[in-house]
């Protein structure tokens, strides 16, 4: 029985560990997306968004990701807190606003960006400008 309890702890402390390393993983993506953003930088910024969120933008831009995402009114903001939900990730911004990241075959991706929150009902709590 001890030896039960003593591979839980230590599964329970590497799942820990596992999920502050995604933590820091979704921060990162978010901090290099709104980097990218600030240098002008399209394509860096398109690499953090994942494939259905730049499909969609490309949809309605009717252009390159690289060139419609800086088009976008998306206000940085540095990154407060980083959430991880098995494979999806909230991390909310000092400017209010929140990023919402998937884990999927290219790591931690950006699936909807520029969120604030709504006061629609709470099926919808946050209005994004660019979602998957």
């Amino acid at each position: 029985m001890r030896t039960a309890v003593v591979v839980v702890v230590i599964a329970l402390g590497l799942a820990g560990c596992a999920r502050d390393g995604d933590r820091a993983t979704a921060a990162g993506v978010t901090d290099t997306f709104f980097a990218a953003l600030g240098a002008g930088d399209g394509a860096r910024a398109c690499e953090q968004l994942s494939p259905g969120t730049r499909a969609e933008l490309e949809g309605q831009e009717q252009a390159a990701c690289r060139e419609a995402i800086t088009t976008l009114d998306l206000d940085a903001g540095s990154v407060v807190r980083a959430n991880v939900y098995v494979l999806n990730a909230m991390v909310e911004l000092a400017n209010g606003e929140a990023a919402f990241l998937d884990q999927g075959d290219e790591g931690w991706r950006i699936d909807a960006v520029g969120c604030a929150r709504s006061a629609k009902p709470a099926d919808r709590p946050f209005d994004c400008e660019l979602t998957d």
